[in-house]
């Protein structure tokens, strides 16, 4: 916070100086004061300045008559007044000049204050205090400013599949502006997006903005998205309070592999304002870009079967699973377990929460007949994938005859050359 000093003291009559124009209002008395401000951060027994200081000093009839400076160098500056009644504008921060901020012919309660293009926000305090000057009076005025924005210090996500290429946390709205008199402007209203970075482990997503931001207009939309080369999810989540100015603001959040994101948000005081806890989850059900049609792509999956009624599909993976063979001669039900097991830690699309499995050989049958997910070669062969059949376990290839492409299978002559190819049931 910041403190300004305000101190006057009487003369006999008001001294004007050549071509200059009289501060006083038609019925004002002719009494004279000074005003002395000194602004200096509070808290502090040194009374350390800011670093930029502005006072817009405005009469009862909604005129400027003064617009004093401050700053690291020069905390005190003084003026001449006539007795009165008089608003103070107060405008503080590390540099004004990123501000439009008005002149002191233009200044009014609802000059808008907002940043200049090219500029990023920066701390912007304010405060307003009104005062009556008498003639005789020394009168000595403190002002607290306030912080009008928050600073958003740090967000990190864990464990993110390691799939993902890219991750990014929006807030919105937010406002944009700020009048003179501290009020925020109802529009326009702006967005924040923030990108993290991997970190060493390679699950650990993080960004240290360290960023002031104009407090959201009421409760905001957050939303985490995550890209992986499959395509880009994303998580929203209605927030249940505002993120108030005055604060620092950081997020912690862990991805759950079968619940989506749970993420807590800390309202930090930091010498600011009181400690504050906001907290909120991001799962399945804030899922959002899930639009499967059977037969075509979502986020990089196949949707083999979509059931619109129930919202319910199974997407194909288009990537090949590595897996262990059992040893030779052994059973189906060897064969079944060893890629079932497999398939329960193989990672899935974010914010799925079933398992991938073994595709039934009727999904096998309108996977290999789709040349969009499967290649028929030279030899009018596709390749051959594992399927249940019931609970049996077999393979199952394409194989072209009389130029049509007929489904082949089997359930002996088991081997690793066979590929693991499984499907996931989501919901939307």
């Amino acid at each position: 916070m910041i403190g300004v000093i305000l101190s006057m003291t009487s003369c006999e009559k008001a001294i004007i100086g050549e071509g200059e124009e009289s501060l006083l209002e038609e019925g004002e008395v002719q009494g004279q004061a000074q005003l002395c401000v000194v602004t200096r951060a509070g808290g502090d027994a040194e009374g350390s300045s800011i670093a930029d200081g502005r006072i817009y000093v405005v009469n009862s009839k909604g005129i400027c008559v003064e617009m004093l400076t401050t700053n690291e160098e020069n905390k005190q500056t003084t003026t001449v007044l006539p007795a009165g009644s008089y608003t103070l504008y107060a405008i503080g921060g590390d540099d004004l000049l990123r501000y439009t901020l008005p002149s002191k012919g233009t200044a009014t309660a609802s000059s808008v204050i907002k940043c200049q293009d090219g500029k990023v926000l920066d701390d912007l305090l304010q405060a307003v205090v009104h005062v009556d000057l008498e003639d005789g009076e020394v009168l000595n005025q403190q002002i607290v400013l306030e912080h009008k924005v928050l600073c958003l210090d740090e967000i990190d996500i864990k464990q993110v599949p390691t799939s993902a290429t890219k991750v990014e946390v929006a807030f919105a709205p937010l406002y944009s502006a700020i009048q003179l008199d501290g009020t925020y402007c109802e529009s326009p209203t702006e967005t924040y997006k923030v990108a993290l970075t991997k970190q060493a482990d390679g699950k650990t997503w993080r960004a240290t903005p360290q960023q002031m931001l104009f407090p959201s207009k009421g409760k905001p939309t957050i939303k985490v998205t995550i890209t992986t080369d499959n395509g880009t999810q994303g998580f929203s989540y209605n927030s249940t309070e505002d993120l108030p100015a005055n604060h620092h603001f950081s997020i912690s959040g862990t991805f759950k592999v079968a619940q989506g994101v749970s993420i807590t948000g800390i309202l930090t005081s930091a010498d600011w304002g009181e400690d504050r806890t906001i907290s909120f989850d991001l799962d399945n059900s804030n899922q959002t870009d899930y639009h499967p049609v059977a037969g075509q792509f979502t986020n990089g999956y196949y949707a083999v079967t979509v059931d619109e009624a129930n919202r319910r599909a199974v997407l194909f993976g288009m990537n090949v699973v590595p897996y262990e063979a059992p040893a030779g001669g052994s059973d189906n039900a060897t064969w079944k377990a060893a890629l079932q097991s497999k398939l329960t830690t193989w990672e899935k699309p974010v914010g799925i929460n079933g398992n991938w499995r073994l595709p039934t050989l009727e999904e096998a049958s309108i996977i290999i007949r789709d040349p969009q997910v499967v290649t028929v070669h030279d030899t009018g062969n596709t390749m051959t994938m594992w399927c249940l059949d019931g609970d049996e376990l077999k393979w199952a290839y394409g194989q072209t005859v009389n130029n049509n492409l007929t489904i082949q299978t089997g359930n002996s002559s088991f081997k690793s050359t066979i590929f693991l190819r499984p499907v996931i049931d989501i919901t939307y």
